[in-house]
Formats: C-alpha cells, structure tokens, sequence
C-alpha cells in the first residue's frame, strides 16, 4: 500500500509528459564444484531501471530504482559471475531485494555539449574493460561508483563537474571533474587518441584519503580487416603517509573474424619493513596485487562468437599465505539481438592445494 501515492503520481506525470524507461539486467547461473564433490549453486542478478519523464526537448527527470540479489547473513549485494560473493539457489526469499529507491535527478540540456542536472549523481573513473572486473561499483583502477545528491554539469560525451553532499557520511562533501581531451593531429577518423584526466576531492571523512587522481588514455587504429586498441590508466592517492599507485593497461586486436583482448593490473604495494604501516589491497579498488587476463576468440558470425580465458593472479603481498591462483575459462557468446548478448562458461581455478571448476549462464541486457 506504500507504493499507492507514488504509482498515483507517476499515473498523473505520464498524462503530462512524454515517459520512457531504460535500464540494465544483468543476471547469472552458475555451479560451483568444491572439495569431495561439493555442489554449490548460485543465480545473482543487478536490475536497474530508470524512467525518463520528459518535460520538453531539453528538460527531464530521471527516477532510478533497483534491485539486486544478496550474499546471505552479510547484508552484501552478491557479484555476477562469482564463486565467493555469490547468491545460493534455495527457498529463502530473502534472497533478493524487492525494488528499492535508486535516486533521483533533474535535468537541464543547454547545448549539444553542456547539461546542467541537479540531484542524485553517481560516478566511477578507470573501471575495467573485461570479464567480472568491468563492474565499477566494486573493481576499478581509480576509484569504483560513488554517489552525491548535489549540482553537476555534464561536459560533453564523458566530461563532468559534480559537487555536492558525498554518501560516505553525513558531514562529509565532494567535489569531482574530469574530461576527455583528444589529441591534437592524432584524432582522425581512422586514428584515435583521448586523455581523460580526472581529480576527486572529499570534505569531511568517509573514507581514509582525501583525493584521488587518475588518468585513463585510449589510442586506436582502424583499417578495412585490422583493428586494434591500447586503453593505459593510472591513478593515485595517499595513504598512511605514501602514495597508492595502481596501473591498468588493456590491449585489444582484432582481424577478420579473429580477436584477442586483456587486462594488465598492477599495483605498488608495500609491506612493514620500513617501520611504517604497510599499504595493501585494502588500500585499493581491487582484490589483487596483480593480475592478467587475456582471451582469444573467433566469430563465427554475427550472432555467436567462442574465446578462451586465461586468468593470472597474485594476492596480496603483505598475505604470506596467499599463493598464486589461476583460471582458464572457455566461454561461448551469443547475440540474439541489439543490446543483448549470453553467454555459456565453463572455468577451472588452479589453486595451491586445490582445484575447482564450475560451470554456468551470464546475461546482460540494455534497453
């Protein structure tokens, strides 16, 4: 019955201006095979929608709302495509959420390159490219989603200014900018070179360090059968007296119906030898010190394509007991239309002591 006065009024708003809905779903099947034949089985999922509520061409409002399926006894949203903050399939209805409140916005389009907006405004800057580490809200080079309810700018097709109150606490502000410079004499129509550099600032606590910058560069090369990409990004920020410096390159090639494509991370951490306290994964955006991905594939034709996923990684160095893990995952995709694409995995994870192997269906869909 909560919901009545706010169906009610969006009834009334949908008679007096034109109404849309976007979204994303992402959602995922997978089982896990543990020790002695231990059969865990997980389906998590992320859907976001958005209603667009146009007053004219050029003035909007935009109501967010989502829900998403949670790790058990922790109160954590679960992660799509992962054995260990994963949602296990049983009859627990507190499985998932129900739809919940995902914010709220106004906004002002002045020109083709400047939008003025003012409300609930989330931002993330160097998120990966590949496999389970391109979602923002928890892997990122720089800095993963964040969220303020302020005034912001939106400056052209990636730049921004947004400052207003953060949600890391009730005292704490923030105040974040970046944009996307292409290169003089080397941004053609075949030939393509951006700089994105970004500054975040926070006013208050919520969080150990007070900035962040990061700098994320995209070059690519394009001819009639040959294409190819370099994508390199830096970011840093203080922490315990030294700097937190953390690398991502992504090289991707592709020619004819063959491609391969990978992520690099790395990350400069240290341990207590020097008497200070030693800086960690925890000090970052990621659960490693390091790791590389690299998949080959092959379309076969518009609608399916297969690749083969190599993983390496290194944990924590400051974690002695932590060994190396690797993970080889061949994947089938298919594309039954525009912004929808599936895709059929098997992995196997080569651990230190022990092996596990799974199998399982991944989603994505954009409308």
């Amino acid at each position: 019955m909560r919901f009545l006065p706010i169906i009610a009024l969006l009834g009334c708003v949908a008679f007096a201006a034109d109404v849309s809905l976007e979204g994303t779903l992402e959602a995922d099947y997978g089982t896990y095979l543990e020790k002695d034949f231990v059969v865990n089985n997980a389906a998590n999922h992320d859907l976001r929608l958005k209603m667009n509520v146009d007053m004219d061409e050029n003035v909007r409002a935009v109501v967010g709302v989502a829900s998403k399926s949670l790790i058990p006894s922790s109160g954590e949203y679960s992660r799509i495509r992962h054995r260990d903050a994963a949602t296990p399939i049983g009859s627990d209805s507190s499985r998932w959420t129900s739809f919940e409140f995902d914010g709220i916005s106004l906004e002002w389009t002045v020109s083709r390159g400047l939008t003025f907006i003012f409300g609930d405004i989330t931002y993330s800057f160097g998120s990966f490219n590949y496999y389970y580490w391109r979602n923002p809200d928890y892997y990122a080079t720089v800095l993963p989603t964040q969220g303020i309810r302020g005034l912001g700018a939106k400056l052209g097709d990636d730049g921004y200014v947004y400052l207003g109150a953060s949600d890391a606490n009730s005292k704490s502000g923030r105040l974040a900018a970046s944009y996307a410079f292409a290169m003089p004499g080397l941004n053609k129509v075949n030939n393509k070179f951006t700089l994105a550099p970004m500054l975040d600032l926070i006013k208050g606590g919520g969080r150990p360090h007070r900035y962040t910058f990061g700098v994320d560069a995209n070059y690519s090369r394009s001819y009639t059968d040959l294409n190819y990409a370099v994508r390199g990004i830096y970011g840093v920020h203080p922490s315990h007296g030294n700097y937190v410096n953390t690398f991502t390159l992504e090289p991707s090639f592709n020619y004819k119906d063959f491609s391969l494509a990978g992520t690099g991370y790395w990350a400069i951490l240290s341990d207590s030898a020097d008497g200070g306290i030693p800086i960690t994964v925890d000090d970052t955006y990621t659960p490693d010190e390091k790791l590389i991905y690299v998949e080959p594939a092959y379309s076969f034709n518009k609608k399916f394509s297969m690749g083969l996923g190599f993983e390496w990684h290194k944990p924590d160095n400051s974690e002695k007991d932590l060994e190396d893990w690797f993970l080889i995952a061949p994947t089938g995709y298919l594309y039954p239309t525009a912004g929808m694409n599936l895709s059929f995995w098997i992995s196997y994870a080569i651990t230190e002591g022990h092996n596990n192997s799974g199998f399982g269906i991944s989603s994505s869909v954009k409308f």
